[in-house]
């Protein structure tokens, strides 16, 4: 990083979303350093709003793989970096649908058990929600057993007698619940598993009402290209900020709850992501420091309270105008540090 390098995170206090927005279904403490979760563009019909989840591990430049680290076996689910990742509710309701000890496939295969409308449901491990705004959201293919029993009823490993759907809403009638437990926003529902008709580990996600799919709009969360499988690690990182999804194959980054957090030795390239991604997780910085002229940062941050604008590679002039011009706008400089020719520097309002 040079001295003339100038980058910036700042937050303002009006959020640019609705209260509408989602919740995404996964978290980003959950990923891995060099992880991202994956989407793309569904099917139609209607789960024509939905997406399907993957996760993927940075190997070197823009190249990603699926795979965790040192395996090599594609047929075996836990060589998967998605497989057993947390999955949580997008929005408060009452569970209406569910079933959670259908067993995983082989990826590259359906479980000789599963027919579709017999013996378990193309949802294999599911979770159906009636959301308080009256959709209702499908959470599909889980690991067995991993959907608490408090939230599915259901036990058995495959539907006892005929399937059956009655009505529009596609929920068999061995899954549905009468008198079902509330979620909450944000609340764990299973791990993400290849159960019912899925072909390798994932976890589908959609939204439907009146027999129409709706489109999914998310509070928050980072999301940057991947076009032909190809996506740098550092974006960009654009965030959702109350909109869909592009229509198109896409990274994505999900915030993570706030709280105190430290990151040491982050690379000076890397920095900025960091920021966007923890600024987009509702929090701000306490403390930064730098090394070598910015060539690495250590932060400290804590959940956000009011404005708060950080520069970081600035220059002694660039950082005395920052000073000058956000001490006008009712700043304080709560922390600034120099490594070298750089400074990195916070302000808070």
């Amino acid at each position: 990083m040079t001295s003339t390098t100038l980058l910036a995170a700042l937050v303002i206090a009006t959020l640019p979303w609705t209260a509408a927005a989602l919740t995404l279904p996964l978290r980003g403490d959950d990923l891995n350093a060099g992880e991202r979760y994956n989407a793309g563009v569904h099917t139609g019909g209607i789960q024509a709003e939905g997406k399907d989840i993957g996760a993927l591990r940075r190997v070197s430049d823009t190249n990603w793989s699926r795979m965790k680290a040192g395996t090599t076996d594609t047929t075996v689910n836990s060589n998967w970096i998605v497989y057993g990742k947390p999955f949580y509710a997008m929005a408060a309701g009452t569970v209406v649908g569910c079933w959670r000890n259908a067993p995983d496939n082989i990826p590259g295969s359906l479980h000789p058990l599963y027919k579709p409308g017999l013996k378990f449901a193309g949802g294999g491990n599911h979770l159906w929600i009636l959301q308080d705004d009256g959709s209702q959201a499908l959470y599909a293919h889980a690991q067995p057993g991993s959907i608490p029993a408090a939230l599915c009823p259901h036990n058995a490993q495959v539907f006892t007698g005929t399937n059956g759907k009655s009505d529009s809403t596609g929920i068999e009638q061995e899954v549905r619940v009468t008198a079902g437990a509330r979620v909450n926003a944000g609340q764990f529902l299973g791990r993400i598993g290849n159960s019912g008709a899925s072909s390798a580990p994932h976890l589908h996600v959609h939204l439907q009402k009146g027999g129409q799919p709706i489109p999914m709009t998310f509070g928050r969360g980072l999301t940057t290209p991947f076009t032909g499988g190809k996506a740098s690690l550092n974006g960009p990182w654009t965030p959702l900020a109350g909109k869909t999804f592009p229509n198109a194959s896409v990274l994505f980054w999900p915030p993570r709850p706030a709280g105190n957090l430290t990151f040491n030795g982050t690379e000076g390239a890397d920095y900025q992501p960091l920021v966007d991604h923890l600024a987009d997780s509702n929090m701000m910085p306490n403390l930064i420091t730098c090394a070598s002229n910015g060539s690495t940062y250590n932060s400290t941050w804590v959940p956000r309270q009011g404005q708060w604008a950080s520069f970081h590679g600035m220059n002694t002039a660039q950082a005395a105008e920052k000073q000058a011009s956000y001490t006008t706008q009712g700043y304080t400089r709560t922390s600034s540090y120099t490594c070298g020719s750089v400074t990195v520097a916070v302000w808070r309002k």
